[in-house]
């Protein structure tokens, strides 16, 4: 037994002689010790005086949450003891704590102990779509207009996926897919949104001159000749220029096992530690793929950068007040969203296959049934192993989303009172730091009529890893996105010899999108590592389209994406192959299993 003076801060829970005892949805509270207390919900719904439990003597029970059929046990709501799990309760009172607090505190009212009790909502449908992101919604639109009925099962509190927009100042601003490709590779984004806005929506991006810190700041250049630095004048930046003609061409890269960072360390004689390091790292690796050059396949990268067929042009959205998320839902996903049953902030934990169709698990235990699966969730997602696949998924499937390199990163949008950078006679384009900043580049310039002056930065890889670290040390949430604010701030300080402290003096404020961290992507988007990518017919991006399951699990995603991956039309037709694949092997909509556990 426990002592008097253990239980006067515990018996605030225990209502003296009295512990009444409530039921919230369908089933009953069970006394396993079968002494006499308890409720069941037949009687609680005639007279919830009947279940009060008048308690005389030791007050010794453990309590169960037994459910109706139907419904699942939730939780407690009160005080149970130490050695309570999940649907039980264990109460354990002597009677001499019972007297005491009887007599001390009987005029004080108790909380009951409830028990909750929450529906079973298992579904069922012809397909189920386990993410909310492009790939997820294109193939739920594919679907649709095949007659299919399919659920989209998203973990996350909204849509989009890796496409995100907020307003900041008096601009919307992309957190995440940002470009927009032109008419070339079957782009299904261009004629839409056009047809839509109308041709005017769109605008070139990265206006103005392009900018490299060099030297810790000291000697950073503008593509101007009439800048205080000129980057004609330094050769380190000017042999960059022979890097882009360079990268891509696979017999410059025969060794398919040296990464770009070794390749050009071999022809520039610039590795880590070089001065101009950072504008082939930050500058390509991070800016281009949202990695570090060390991690970045040469053969892959040059192999796979020659199956490209978007437009080597690149558009961007010129109204203030319009996203790219805010684009695909007037012109799709509202359409899907309607059109379609949607779950979300539903994790998905296992999709199960052992039987004739398939079983996906959310995070509430509810069931969903389905004739085909189509997993679209980020290849970060994948790596982790954050869904169960039952049974296990076939080796060559785990070769190849392990084989494709997936880094964290971040993007920081920042509003200032004034264009502190514009230091020169001209705007700025672009720039890349030698520091965690990375790239950055100024989105209010190609934004019509934007008030704001609003730069935005680009930390990949080992930078985005540096920025959490400090993050995490500062406490993390608020504290720490104001962290990576401050280091991205000192980082610009130091950057433009004519503008010293500028970017901390005029910032207003900002926002932190931590894509690396979020549990639901754990990274940017995919990019070709060492092996990755040995010829169109051979590559660990188709690997990952293979069927499971006897053709009812399909993998859909940027990253299983051949000739566009990491963009968002690469999604797009990903979501779409899948969706055909599906219709070629079902073929027969509206034709959903058994609804499952009945």
């Amino acid at each position: 037994m426990w002592r008097i003076s253990t239980f006067l801060t515990l018996l605030i829970f225990l209502q003296a002689c009295k512990h009444p005892l409530l039921i919230v949805g369908e089933g009953d509270i069970v006394d396993l010790n079968a002494g006499g207390f308890g409720c069941t919900l037949e009687v609680f719904s005639a007279d919830v005086t009947a279940c009060e439990n008048d308690v005389r003597g030791d007050y010794f029970v453990n309590y169960a949450g037994v459910p109706n059929t139907g419904w699942r046990f939730s939780h407690w709501d009160g005080w149970c003891g130490p050695l309570s799990v999940d649907e039980n309760c264990r109460i354990d009172v002597n009677a001499s704590a019972v007297a005491s607090w009887d007599e001390k505190h009987s005029d004080i009212p108790i909380p009951a102990l409830t028990a909750v009790f929450s529906p079973i909502k298992n579904t069922t449908h012809d397909v189920v779509i386990v993410g909310a992101g492009s790939a997820g919604l294109y193939a739920a639109k594919t679907l649709h207009e095949f007659g299919y009925d399919v659920l989209i099962i998203e973990a996350a509190q909204r849509i989009g996926g890796r496409v995100k927009s907020r307003t900041l100042g008096d601009v919307r601003v992309d957190l995440g897919a940002e470009e927009h490709y032109m008419a070339a590779g079957e782009n299904p984004v261009w004629p839409a949104v056009r047809q839509k806005y109308g041709d005017s929506i769109y605008a070139l991006a990265y206006q103005g001159l392009d900018v490299y810190s060099m030297d810790d700041g000291r000697s950073t250049c503008w593509t101007s000749s009439t800048a205080l630095h000129p980057c004609s004048v330094d050769s380190d930046v000017t042999a960059v220029g022979a890097f882009w003609q360079w990268y891509w061409k696979p017999g410059q890269h025969q060794d398919s096992a040296s990464s770009l960072a070794e390749d050009v360390l071999h022809k520039y004689g610039v590795g880590f530690g070089h001065r101009a390091y950072h504008l082939y790292d930050a500058g390509f690796a991070g800016g281009s793929y949202a990695t570090n050059l060390d991690k970045l396949g040469a053969r892959s990268l040059a192999l796979q950068s020659n199956e490209w067929d978007l437009s080597e042009q690149i558009r961007v959205l010129a109204d203030k007040e319009l996203g790219y998320a805010d684009v695909l839902e007037n012109i799709w996903w509202n359409d899907v969203v309607a059109n379609n049953d949607l779950l979300l902030n539903n994790p998905v934990v296992s999709i199960d296959t052992r039987g004739d169709d398939v079983i996906v698990v959310d995070a509430a235990g509810d069931m969903h049934a389905a004739r085909q699966v189509i997993v679209t969730v980020s290849l970060g997602v994948l790596q982790a192993e954050m869904i169960d696949f039952i049974p296990d998924l076939p080796s060559s499937t785990v070769a190849a989303y392990n084989a494709i390199g997936i880094d964290k990163g971040m993007k920081v949008p920042m509003r200032f009172s004034a264009p502190w950078w514009e230091t020169e006679s001209g705007k700025m384009a672009w720039l890349v730091t030698e520091g965690v900043a990375g790239a950055c580049w100024p989105p209010s310039n190609y934004k019509l009529n934007a008030t704001s002056h609003i730069l935005m930065c680009y930390p990949m890889g080992e930078n985005s890893v540096a920025l959490n670290n400090i993050a995490v040390a500062a406490g993390g949430g608020v504290a720490g996105d104001a962290a990576i604010t401050n280091a991205i701030l000192k980082d610009l300080d130091n950057t433009f010899p004519q503008a010293p402290g500028q970017a901390t003096e005029t910032y207003l404020e900002g926002f932190v999108q931590n894509w690396g961290a979020d549990p639901y992507t754990l990274g940017v988007y995919s990019y070709p590592k060492v092996d990755t990518f040995k010829s169109r017919a051979d590559n660990k991006r188709r690997d990952l389209q293979a069927p499971i399951a006897e053709n009812r699990v399909f993998l859909a995603g940027e990253a299983s994406n051949i000739t566009h991956s990491a963009t968002v039309v690469g999604a797009l037709h990903e979501g779409e192959r899948a969706a055909n694949d599906v219709h070629v092997v079902n073929g027969n909509p509206n034709n959903p299993p058994d609804l499952p556990g009945y």
